[in-house]
């Protein structure tokens, strides 16, 4: 058995500021005019009465984000710290600290003030540095013996058509650890209901494995999604799967064994300045409803998002990288960097490894690609997310490759893929931009090439929208005469919030570099990114067929 609580009426103040009010969670104080300015701690508080036919139930706190450390509190006894990452989910076991059948007080100090020892790195970053409880908190009552989670790894050994053979490895964890069981296992279509498979199987060392035939495989076009549910003595529990393959061969990108070309732009979260970093499920899902819209078939988070982002790609096909927010500095990766990033890639596995819309996960961008400790911290992190998850590529983001003349050796060459953020003419002085991108082209060799930003940036550069689009055309034509280019980010399908920005104050600091505004409204870019992406699409069908 399981319940589940969702807490959304808090208690909020800043003492710092004397303020008070209350407030509906997710919830960032960086939005409210009172508050907008304000970096450092903040108190939450609320109550909950707990039903004493509760009391032989795990009790788990569940924070779905807390920017960017929290400490917790349950009836006045501290139950623990999260720090490092702002953007992953966390929980805690609270039953010792329960009062069954009686109210009970949950604190939580968030504290958004830039720090060391967490990603992103003090200021170093592009994005809102929002805090608060900026996503869904609940408590989780459940069975001692019942099933926490289960991770779905699927091997591909056969496609056929648009239908896939192969096995899946189930890795089940229980609340109260290990357990050697018998588990009945069904997988069903998540649309129809339709019971595909059904098997016994016995669990050893929490681990278990079915063998599928001719299920219909997950990608862009046809995102099929299927339930596996696993049924033990004492529970039942179910997961979402999609069955798609993803492999480099050459200059590549391969997705069920068909060559793909990824044509993609980012979305940057958290900018609409009524919400933040707190936004509203529509209004994402408006914003990935543009992305998909425009043509783009993949996307790039900086940030780890919820999970209802990956749920909404996974139901409509987007593919998607998400990446550890270690974004500029420092520049040189330290043992430090490398401990948290591991720390982050640990919670990203936890969270998002069914997804089958993640195909890439991503351990950087624009560090110093050129030094050999960050060549190391690309080296060790591609290596740590394969030794747990073998169903996906790794990659690094540069800002330096072919940054000197000569110097071929660089961090993004260790990733699986290369990538590339391109701003040449912009950020990168260039007089000749086609034979600049043919020369970085050169130095990836037999390695896809993906641009992961290319875009104008306002104020800081002039031009407005129509040059935005002018460097759209431009440079996907260029593009296409580089062999390893395999796909292009638009950045961005946004105007975006960030603490960095060059237009605008508080809740309303920005940068102007999107196709959209804020608030998502097209501007004229948005148009030909659509029809951009479709002319690429069209091109590679032609070469590569469907």
């Amino acid at each position: 058995m399981r319940e589940k609580i969702i807490l959304t009426e808090w208690d909020f103040s800043i003492e710092k500021l004397h303020y008070r009010a209350k407030v509906q969670v997710p919830h960032t104080w960086n939005v409210c005019d009172e508050t907008q300015n304000y970096r450092g701690r903040a108190d939450y508080s609320t109550t909950v009465f707990i039903d004493e036919k509760m009391k032989d139930k795990t009790v788990t706190l569940c924070f779905g984000a807390v920017y960017h450390t929290a400490y917790v509190t349950v009836n006045g006894a501290f139950i623990g710290q999260h720090s490092g990452s702002g953007y992953t989910p966390f929980s805690f076991d609270i039953t010792k600290a329960v009062r069954f059948g009686a109210e009970n007080t949950i604190e939580v100090t968030a504290d958004n003030r830039p720090c060391r020892n967490m990603l992103p790195y003090l200021k170093n970053f592009d994005w809102a540095d929002d805090g608060g409880l900026i996503r869904e908190v609940s408590l989780l009552f459940a069975d001692h013996d019942s099933i926490r989670r289960m991770q779905v790894s699927a091997q591909i050994t056969d496609i056929s058509g648009d239908l896939c053979s192969g096995y899946l490895g189930l890795d089940i964890a229980f609340f109260d650890g290990h357990k050697n069981d018998q588990v009945k296992l069904s997988v069903s279509d998540s649309k129809t209901g339709e019971v595909v498979l059904s098997c016994d199987k016995a669990i050893r060392s929490n681990r278990a494995e079915i063998h599928f035939t001719d299920l219909k495989l997950w990608n862009t076009d046809s995102p099929n999604l299927y339930h596996i549910t696993a049924e033990t003595s004492d529970d039942s529990f179910t997961q979402r799967i999609g069955l798609r393959k993803i492999k480099i061969n050459g200059n590549r990108i391969f997705l069920n064994n068909k060559a793909v070309y990824l044509t993609g732009c980012e979305w940057m979260p958290g900018s609409h300045p009524d919400h933040g970093m707190a936004e509203p499920a529509e209004h994402s899902i408006m914003r990935l409803k543009q992305l998909k819209d425009s043509g783009c078939i993949f996307t790039r988070f900086h940030w780890q998002q919820d999970s209802s982002i990956y749920d909404w790609c996974d139901e409509n096909g987007l593919l998607v990288q998400e990446e550890i927010p270690y974004w500029g500095s420092p520049k040189k990766a330290a043992k430090k960097q490398l401990e948290i990033a591991k720390l982050h890639a640990d919670e990203m596995l936890e969270a998002h490894f069914n997804h089958p819309s993640i195909i890439f996960w991503g351990v950087g961008n624009e560090l110093g690609g050129l030094f050999e400790s960050t060549k190391k911290y690309v080296r060790e992190m591609v290596a740590y997310f394969k030794s747990k998850d073998q169903t996906r590529c790794v990659n690094y983001v540069s800002n330096t490759l072919g940054f000197v003349k000569g110097k071929k050796d660089e961090a993004t060459l260790y990733g699986d893929v290369a990538m590339w953020n391109e701003y040449l003419g912009l950020w990168h002085p260039c007089n000749d931009i086609p034979g600049k991108i043919l020369e970085v082209n050169a130095l990836c060799k037999d390695k896809p090439l993906v641009i992961t930003e290319f875009g104008l940036c306002e104020p800081h550069f002039s031009g407005g929208d129509e040059r935005r689009t002018r460097i759209l055309v431009d440079n996907v034509d260029f593009f296409n005469d580089a062999d390893n280019i395999q796909g292009y980010v638009w950045f961005s399908l946004n105007d975006y919030r960030t603490h960095v920005g060059e237009q605008g104050e508080g809740r309303l600091k920005q940068r102007v570099h999107g196709s959209t505004d804020l608030y998502g409204n097209k501007k004229p870019s948005y148009d030909v990114l659509c029809e951009i992406n479709k002319k690429q699409t069209e091109r590679f069908r032609g070469v590569y067929g469907d």
